[in-house]
């Protein structure tokens, strides 16, 4: 009985002491865990500058290609079993005819305008299919009846459009959709088709012509991956002086 009561004792003696290193482990983890948080911001920077580098690279190539490509004359758009992709390069479609209903592709937007794309599918002399990008059209405006026979069948051979669509949205071949459905068009209009779609280079009025270089010239996504490359050299010396402070005795 008596063996037990001492023990009693030296545990409530100790108790505190434990308690004491528990806290203090507590509070050093917490400390740990802010730091890394801390890190984890100021480094998040780097990886946008790094993106935008690279977006800004990519805007470079495409604005090679796109400079190359507008001084030499367009060539017949043949289908090759090969499927290479969309080049950028000029074409023409000597002898194409509508082969259905157009679509109009809502939310494209023009500079800051909000309107759609009004896209055709036709179908080419050597009986390949290819997607026309007619031209733009702003929200609210009717779309005209186009005369096959009033277009200059020339154009930049560029990829699909695609842009951010919701849960819901509808991919369609004809009408107003959000998307393009390629599986249903090649399914409606069988045959060989052309990766991509054909932007004309003049589209009939009220159309505007789609532009073909690219809406953000690279120079702004290099001064984007400048900006963040400085705010995170800002973050980090900032995370530096605040640790070497909170490691200074205090007076």
């Amino acid at each position: 009985m008596q063996a037990s009561k001492n023990r009693m004792t030296s545990f409530i003696a100790e108790s505190p002491g434990r308690l004491g290193r528990r806290s203090t482990a507590l509070k050093s983890s917490g400390k740990r865990l802010v730091w890394l948080c801390l890190l984890a911001m100021a480094v998040l920077p780097f990886f946008l500058a790094a993106w935008q580098w690279q977006r800004a690279q990519e805007k470079a190539e495409l604005l090679r290609s796109l400079t190359s490509a507008i001084g030499v004359p367009p060539v017949s758009l043949i289908y090759r079993e090969a499927r290479p992709q969309p080049e950028f390069s000029r074409v023409a479609l000597p002898g194409a005819q509508p082969a259905g209903p157009a679509l109009l592709l809502e939310n494209s937007y023009l500079g800051e305008v909000k309107g759609r794309r009004m896209l055709q599918p036709w179908r080419l002399e050597d009986g390949a299919m290819a997607l026309l990008d007619l031209g733009w059209l702003a929200d609210g405006v009717t779309p005209p009846a186009v005369d096959p026979k009033t277009l200059t069948l020339r154009g930049h051979w560029m990829p699909l459009p695609r842009h951010f669509v919701l849960p819901g949205a509808v991919a369609g071949v004809e009408g107003r959709v959000d998307a393009i459905d390629m599986a249903a068009l090649r399914q409606r209009y069988p045959g060989h088709w052309h990766q991509g779609v054909v932007v004309l280079e003049h589209s009939p009025d009220p159309l505007r012509h789609w532009p073909v270089l690219p809406e953000f010239m690279p120079e702004r996504h290099y001064a984007y991956a400048a900006q963040w490359l400085l705010l995170g050299l800002l973050l980090l010396l900032s995370l530096h002086s605040l640790r070497r402070r909170s490691h200074e005795p205090r007076r």
